[in-house]
């Protein structure tokens, strides 16, 4: 059999840039590398993006600019509106294009997957759907918003309201996204996957019970966690000293409330009356960038902080530092972790969706509660005291990802399951193959 040809459909693409982002151009570049016809599809969010374009040699096709450019300006209930309008145009582009992709694999179990499994179903085409963020700090555990979030207070006035965080910050993992459309449109989308018995691809161990407490536990679901480029992202090479990187931290993130770089400065103002000569570098950007400056300069931390923006060579970035940190409030599968621990970084990270799976603590990296920037304080301090232990860690961190998380066996894992969905292995529910799982280690 010919190689299945596959369209990736992605809420947003580049030039946003994100976790699912990076992780769906890197797949589709590995897909095309190996002989593979892959294709992104997304949204035009901004009239000035292409239609359509080669990116890294991934041809990426853009639809219905005309109804989301410039959306962001006009009230809630226009927005919404004009978004099903262009989940319309995204149906009868995949309805168009049916006979040029024998696969869609749909990063984000969101509105987006209503549409697309709709137009599977019309044409017989086989999907899989990649579960790509998980809310709760618990196993199963589901987030609730009452309406309101603010970044942590510490010894700052808690009512200040430059503190307070928008509407943004509010939808936590892929499932409360569809939720927010009512629960009609989750019935629906859930009989359609379940009627064409489409794979779910989770990231991370939590999701199963993400997946349940939200009574969107289907037949089949596939543990692949994301995978690092281990040629791209390597240690330094043994002849660069570490001297001058011992005292530096390195974050690498977007600067949004799910992030929990709040968190990371309260523990930083902690860190620094105990080791003033510390220096963390934040690498990204965001909503919130300019709040996060205004609290590193009340918090009286601003001198030991550098914000670089966005930056195109993480890599150079992370060999700034002896170590990482990620004090997300929840994640799927943090890209970031990976790629600190890929160069050889040990991380001191929060136990939430991901995480909690690739470093195991007190081997190759260590674990906080998310929100305990106290704990957080003490984690880094502690690897900041012990260049030796700081060593070991980043050891067993390189070892991790070689063994478990590089790119080429997470791509196998993909490409295998194209092929089984392409095969017509589905013949009544009863022949559905049990869950596997993709090896994690203890």
């Amino acid at each position: 059999m010919s190689n299945p040809r596959i369209y990736i459909a992605i809420p947003t693409f580049h030039p946003l840039v994100g976790g699912a982002e990076t992780q769906t151009l890197a797949q589709a570049r590995n897909l095309c590398e190996k002989g593979y016809a892959a294709t992104v599809i997304t949204f035009r969010h901004n009239k000035m993006w292409l239609p359509g374009e080669v990116i890294q040699g991934v041809p990426v096709i853009r639809v219905a600019g005309a109804l989301l450019g410039g959306r962001e300006k006009l009230p809630r209930l226009i927005q919404r509106l004009l978004y099903l309008l262009a989940l319309l145009v995204m149906s009868w582009t995949l309805w168009h294009q049916r006979r040029c992709y024998d696969v869609l694999h749909v990063c984000q179990l969101n509105l987006l997957t209503l549409p697309v499994a709709i137009v599977c179903w019309l044409t017989g085409k086989p999907m899989l759907i990649v579960i790509v963020s998980a809310a709760g700090s618990g196993l199963g555990e589901v987030t609730k918003s009452h309406g309101k979030a603010s970044l942590i207070a510490g010894p700052l006035d808690a009512t200040a309201s430059w503190l307070q965080v928008g509407q943004q910050a509010l939808v936590g993992g892929d499932l409360e996204a569809l939720e927010s459309f009512g629960r009609p449109v989750v019935r629906l989308v859930r009989f359609l996957l379940h009627k064409s018995y489409t794979p779910i691809v989770i990231l991370s161990s939590r999701m199963r019970g993400y997946l349940a407490a939200h009574d969107f536990d289907l037949p089949d679901v596939q543990l692949i966690p994301n995978g690092v480029d281990i040629t791209r992202f390597n240690p330094v090479h043994a002849d660069t000293s570490i001297d001058g990187r011992e005292q530096v931290v390195v974050c690498v993130s977007k600067l949004r409330y799910e992030k929990g770089i709040d968190v990371l400065l309260q523990a930083w103002r902690l860190v620094y009356q105990q080791a003033p000569q510390a220096r963390l570098i934040i690498v990204g950007s965001g909503y919130l960038q300019t709040q996060l400056e205004c609290m590193a300069k009340e918090l009286g931390i601003a001198n030991s902080i550098e914000f670089t923006g966005l930056q195109c060579d993480i890599p150079a970035q992370l060999h700034r530092g002896s170590l990482a940190v990620l004090p997300s409030r929840w994640e799927g599968m943090p890209n970031a972790l990976l790629e600190a621990m890929a160069c050889g970084l040990p991380c001191v990270a929060t136990q939430v969706s991901g995480s909690e799976d690739i470093i195991q603590h007190g081997v190759n990296g260590l674990l906080v509660e998310s929100e305990d920037y106290q704990g957080m304080a003490q984690a880094l301090l502690t690897l900041l005291r012990d260049p030796v232990l700081t060593r070991k860690y980043g050891l067993a961190a390189r070892e991790t990802i070689e063994r478990h998380y590089s790119f080429e066996q997470v791509m196998d894992k993909y490409i295998e399951l194209y092929h089984r969905i392409t095969v017509g292995r589905w013949q009544v529910a009863g022949d559905t193959p049990t869950s596997k799982t993709y090896h994690l280690p203890s």
